[in-house]
């Protein structure tokens, strides 16, 4: 969960225990978003702003508040969401279908016989096609990728001719998904910033289209180059947009 006074701090402990500064801490009901919350003591492991836990009358953590250190009336409030996405970022993300329900069915015993079921094997997976199915991980820390460049071979993993090593790139907005650790696809809303996290940039004159592409049944995923091994992952199908692709620029520099 990214802080919105200071978005270079994450918020990691996300479970719905209490913390322990928090036991037996006594509190006074506050309504905060139209949510009746008890709020908990300041935690100071955090240095950023005053940051105090949210609980439910349950007396399970919902989410924080955090001031400003410099005016405690400047206030955000954070929530907890099923949507790793939408937790993230604070924004109203969907979750849809089950990504297996909207592969080709070739593509989805393919991936089920070699054990690709992991968001990293299925990025892994990717790495031959334009599209990339990302877990909010792959957002965050976008990983490295090795390639050959004599025999054509990528993969996330080290191996033994992989002499090129890179970032894994995003050939167009239009073709990424984003999907949970159960491997449901979830759907930005417009605007997100989740783009901005990636690199991209939309024209101004151009209106964005900012919802995933979700790949569409096909007959067959695209062939492999001979000289890749049998083995190596296949590309996902295209996914059909109507919008035309954009490239992404790099990457702001972290702070």
């Amino acid at each position: 969960m990214q802080s919105v006074l200071d978005p270079s701090v994450l918020y990691t402990d996300l479970s719905r225990d209490v913390v322990e500064h928090d036991v037996d801490v006594v509190s006074d009901l506050w309504t905060m978003d139209d949510r009746d919350v008890y709020r908990g003591s300041r935690d100071t492991s955090y240095s950023h702003a005053n940051v105090y836990w949210l609980y439910t009358e349950d007396l399970e953590r919902t989410g924080l508040v955090e001031h400003s250190l410099s005016d405690h009336a400047d206030f955000r409030i954070l929530w907890f969401n099923e949507n790793p996405f939408a937790m993230l970022l604070q924004e109203e993300w969907t979750t849809e279908d089950s990504l297996w329900s909207m592969l080709p069915r070739t593509t989805v015993e393919t991936f089920l016989a070699n054990d690709w079921t992991t968001p990293a094997r299925i990025l892994n997976a990717c790495l031959y096609g334009p599209t990339r199915i990302l877990s909010v991980r792959d957002v965050l820390n976008p990983p490295a990728m090795y390639s050959c460049s004599v025999c054509g071979k990528k993969s996330l993993d080290t191996f033994q001719c992989g002499n090129v090593r890179s970032q894994v790139d995003f050939p167009s907005k239009t073709k990424i998904v984003f999907i949970d650790d159960e491997l449901y696809v979830c759907r930005p809303p417009p605007g997100s910033r989740v783009w901005d996290l990636l690199g991209f940039r939309s024209p101004k004159a151009e209106q964005p289209d900012d919802g995933p592409a979700l790949p569409v049944p096909e007959s067959e995923p695209q062939v492999q180059p001979e000289q890749v091994q049998a083995h190596d992952p296949p590309p996902l199908p295209d996914p059909p947009h109507s919008s035309p692709s954009e490239s992404p620029l790099p990457p702001p520099a972290p702070q």
